[in-house]
């Protein structure tokens, strides 16, 4: 528990340890309900962003559905809630304390969440096994009858194709400051290399227009509104439509998901819709057995590539063991670094590929499985490739085959 008191304020870890007693009487009534029925408490994070609320408590969701037990789940989020509509799906199935409850509240579960974690915290399985489930949420026919009327409005007909695109943008780490309640302030980040330019995702999406696939761009706060010479089935519905029921349904009923670092991934990756992901960074633990790559199932990912001064390429083995040490402009410059987004072409490649495989049209080179296997092997420990549904672009691993 010490670890969450450093670098606070004496004030904030006395108005922490002030809760001890009504934490204690919780965890009786805890401790008495499951003496009926398994409680799990799950989900303690901080940071109120999409992925933090929606990702674990799906995974361990599905994680107890597999379990074929009766349970009461607990999901412990003290940041703010950052869609209402999915805590109104999540509800349905759980008990969820965030931003909803008052602080004092908050602070007794977090403490319960940790204190109790041992007991009441079911380990997971490997997340790329959790990934291949079935989806542990449904919609209802009313959310199901709202994502027809909304796809009406933004003229993709019912029985079209229609793919989303969401990206890292400026303007929405700019908005996350630490007045908003989100348990962290992202705004310096908007100044970050990591930020993608949607304009270089625009061919792959008029790619898709041509195949008479609709393309949807997502986002609750983006940096501005699409070329209005776009294609007219690239739909800017973040500037035009946008609202968080429909930010869901988007998700759950897309063919797939163009993924430029964006956690609005989250609303297709927990419907099992399959991602393309492009600028992909790594900033998991190397030693973490759950999250060093992501792996969602019968997706495809292409990485951001990094020029040293002598316009050299790091090959993958370096990228993947520095992780984190890339995530900064300041550690780059000190590194004598220049990161390189993925280009329009690298993207389209991306795309179609991933298009074609869904539509079971993709032929895959010969040396496929070869260049596979030694992407994965750049792992440490190395990851056995075929225990997992995720691939990386043939194309991109043919281009840059001589960094593997």
């Amino acid at each position: 528990m010490l670890k969450y008191f450093r670098g606070r304020s004496l004030g904030y870890i006395v108005k922490f340890v002030s809760v001890l007693p009504l934490a204690l009487l919780l965890w009786f009534v805890i401790e008495l309900g499951n003496l009926f029925r398994p409680v799990y408490i799950v989900g303690l994070s901080y940071k109120g962003r999409i992925t933090q609320y929606m990702v674990p408590m799906e995974l361990h969701l599905r994680n107890a559905n597999q379990l074929n037990k009766k349970y009461t789940m607990i999901f412990v989020m003290p940041a703010a809630t950052p869609n209402e509509a999915v805590r109104t799906v999540y509800r349905r199935y759980s008990i969820i304390i965030d931003s909803h409850f008052p602080n004092f509240i908050r602070r007794a579960f977090a403490i319960l969440a940790l204190l109790l974690k041992s007991r009441f915290t079911p380990e997971l399985p490997d997340w790329q096994h959790l990934w291949q489930l079935e989806p542990a949420t449904t919609l209802t026919d009313d959310e199901l009858k709202y994502g027809d009327e909304l796809r009406k409005r933004l003229g993709i007909p019912m029985d079209a194709e229609y793919v989303c695109l969401g990206v890292k943008e400026a303007a929405y780490y700019s908005s996350i400051t630490k007045d908003k309640g989100y348990g962290q302030d992202l705004s310096h980040e908007s100044n970050d290399s990591r930020n993608v330019n949607i304009n270089n995702y625009l061919l792959a999406a008029t790619h898709l227009t041509n195949l008479g696939i609709y393309v949807v761009r997502v986002g609750s706060v983006v940096n501005k509104q699409l070329p209005k010479d776009r294609h007219p089935m690239i739909i800017d519905y973040s500037t035009s439509a946008r609202s968080e029921l429909g930010d869901i349904v988007l998700g759950a009923r897309c063919k797939f998901f163009i993924c430029g670092c964006a956690g609005s991934y989250s609303f297709a990756a927990i419907w099992n819709r399959p991602i393309a992901y492009a600028d992909h960074y790594f900033e998991n633990s190397n030693s973490s057995r759950k999250m060093r790559l992501d792996q969602r199932p019968n997706s495809i990912l292409i990485t951001r590539m990094y020029s040293r001064k002598d316009e050299s390429f790091l090959n993958f083995r370096e990228v993947i063991s520095a992780n984190k040490a890339l995530l900064t402009d300041q550690a780059l410059k000190d590194l004598g670094l220049t990161p390189i987004p993925n280009s329009p072409n690298e993207i389209l490649d991306l795309v179609s590929e991933m298009n074609l495989r869904i539509d079971n049209l993709y032929q895959s080179p010969s040396i496929d499985d070869g260049l596979q296997d030694k992407f994965y092997d750049c792992f440490t420990p190395p990851i056995q490739r075929r225990r997992y549904k995720m691939k990386i672009a043939d194309s991109f691993l043919q281009k840059y085959k001589n960094l593997l």
